[in-house]
């Protein structure tokens, strides 16, 4: 055979090996791996929007659920360039957009761009009907907050994939989101849907619920009182909670100028999401609740004990002084309570003695997380003894040195108003799954920081705050017992070192109704008002209005029983006092 024959019959012969080997490796080997190629080819799969559960409030009352809604989508690739400016001039009212931003999404490279997502049926219907090639609806779902703003700290809001991203639409997403499904079928090479083809459904796992405790008509009008507290006293902002005296359960989390849950954009990022559990103030004289609690309970006084208080007292190296000036005078340990001596309070102290003191202070929960089921959660601040300077003592019993939160604070009143236990606040009362299991949140066990008989004691003296005499006269409702307490704390100027301002306070009023029998507790916070306004003049009257709706709101009625008056000072023949508070 000629040699080049023999060369050509060789390379026709390799190639055949070549072409054969590749037919078995198709055939055989990889057989499985292109015919699922092929087929996905064929295939189409649409997703199946799970719907995201509902946050209730204590009464069934929807705070936030998810409804159906339209995603406008384009294929650019049908829309010629010359055309955009006509599409932009019929889709941007609809949409709410400016006719460049409908343009700048026409123009994007490929066949498939979102113009806008999350329209409602009716909304989305309006595009339809505009008959343009190229544009498109998708289904998919829109979350809906009926209160918009009401509860919007609580509530939290969600990202634009729907997954929660603050509140409780964070905390507790994995009950809320359910599971997305499917719908698969096949198609030709245009699209098209094969009618004789099986349609394969994974079908998708709504969400579960989310039932508060809190009552929306009561954050309601939590929210209007505080708001128009803030410019009535050109202050920076207020904050609210409001608790069950009994179960610690939260009714109230409210805060001013919160934003819109349905609106992320009008979250403002220099402020916390959730000021009443985020924000730690220094509380001021509202938290000699706690000094009181503990002197009475070690035994150091009772209500009608007597203590000369001057004017000023040297202790640990600093000068206390009273807010007023006066002479040395015979304070009752009720006196120094309801007219808010700090010099008679460190008097107290010094008898409690530090490392009691210390002690009483964390069984109130001071420096420490409620557990409340809410994202980032401040612990306030409470100085460790080992890290106390020697005028450290000298601040701490009148509410100076130490943080906590506007729920914190409610927590140490429900304490006294529910005779000496303290229930670790709680927001949540139950979650139900899909598929209708309920788990209610069980009640944390009771922290027990003084007894019954001191429980009481401390109410009674703390009813002389609001009664004639006492700082928090404003607080007071006719017909009821009210028990409560004022504060003004000073806060630290950056501008001056972070010493503390004599201009810049906290002013707060915690308190209980009715006061020998408690059904609620209410806690407010005031920052920064103008005009070196007290506690006693801003948060009082907040307090008494929010109280006074609550006692019609849940229908709670007058005891009936009378307030027992104690002497608040003790005078002599010199001064001759007159005043119903005084035994002269």
């Amino acid at each position: 055979m000629h040699p080049r024959l023999r060369y050509g019959f060789a390379a026709v012969c390799t190639l055949l090996l070549v072409i054969g080997g590749r037919l078995i490796q198709l055939q055989g080997l990889d057989h499985g791996n292109y015919a699922g190629a092929a087929t996905a080819q064929r295939l189409d799969r649409v997703t199946l929007h799970a719907m995201r559960g509902q946050i209730l409030d204590r009464n069934g009352t929807p705070l936030a659920y998810t409804s159906s809604a339209q995603d406008i989508t384009v294929d650019p690739k049908q829309i010629p360039a010359g055309s955009r400016p006509a599409y932009a001039a019929r889709l941007a009212p609809l949409l709410g957009m400016k006719r460049a931003q409908v343009i700048a999404v026409l123009a994007r490279p490929g066949q498939y761009a979102v113009l806008a997502r999350a329209l409602s049926p009716v909304d989305a219907q309006r595009v339809e009907h505009l008959g343009l090639e190229g544009v498109y609806t998708q289904a998919t779902t829109q979350r809906q907050y009926p209160g918009r703003s009401t509860a919007a700290n609580v509530i939290g809001t969600v990202h634009s994939d729907g997954t929660g991203a603050a509140g409780i639409e964070d905390q507790f997403n994995k009950v809320l989101a359910g599971t997305d499904g499917n719908l698969t079928y096949a198609v030709d090479n245009l699209g098209n849907v094969n009618p004789s083809s099986r349609t394969v459904r994974n079908a998708p796992r709504d969400g579960g619920t989310v039932t508060l405790t809190i009552d929306q008509n009561l954050q309601y009008i939590a929210q209007r009182y505080l708001d128009a507290a803030v410019p009535a006293s050109g202050a920076r902002s207020a904050e609210m909670a409001i608790l069950d005296a009994r179960t610690g359960q939260v009714l109230t989390l409210a805060a001013s100028g919160t934003f819109d849950s349905g609106d992320p954009n009008s979250i403002d990022p220099n402020v916390p999401i959730n000021p009443p559990v985020m924000a730690a103030f220094e509380p001021g004289s509202v938290q000699k609740a706690i000094t009181f609690s503990a002197a009475v309970q070690t035994g150091v006084i009772t209500q009608k004990s007597v203590l000369t208080v001057p004017t000023n007292i040297d202790m640990g190296g600093v000068t206390v002084s009273d807010a007023w000036w006066h002479p040395a005078e015979q304070f009752t340990a009720t006196g120094i309570l309801a007219q808010s001596s700090n010099v008679g309070t460190l008097k107290i102290a010094q008898r409690i003695g530090p490392t009691r003191w210390f002690s009483y202070e964390q069984k109130f929960g001071v420096g420490q997380r409620t557990g409340i089921e809410l994202p980032a959660e401040s612990g306030g601040y409470l100085p460790p003894m080992d890290q106390w300077s020697d005028s450290t003592f000298a601040n701490l019993p009148f509410g100076q040195g130490e943080s906590m939160t506007v729920l914190q604070l409610a927590s140490i009143y429900q304490t006294i108003a529910n005779d000496g236990v303290r229930i670790p606040p709680r927001i949540v009362q139950s979650t139900r799954s899909a598929d209708g299991t309920v788990t209610a949140t069980s009640q944390p066990a009771g922290i027990t920081a003084v007894t019954p008989q001191t429980a009481r004691t401390v109410r009674t003296m703390l009813e002389s705050v609001t009664l004639p005499g006492g700082t928090g006269v404003k607080a007071a409702i006719p017909g009821y017992r009210v028990a409560g307490k004022t504060g003004t704390a000073q806060q630290p100027d950056p501008a001056h070192g972070g010493r503390y301002s004599s201009w810049m306070n906290w002013d707060t009023f915690a308190g209980m109704v009715p006061a020998d029998n408690p059904q609620f507790v209410v806690a407010i916070m005031v920052d920064n008002p103008a005009h070196g306004l007290e506690g006693g003049d801003v948060a009082a009257p907040v307090f008494k209005q929010i109280a006074s709706y609550e006692l019609q709101h849940a229908h709670i009625a007058p005891t009936g029983s009378q307030s027992r008056h104690v002497p608040l000072l003790i005078c002599d023949a010199l001064t001759r006092r007159s005043a119903p508070s005084t035994v002269c």
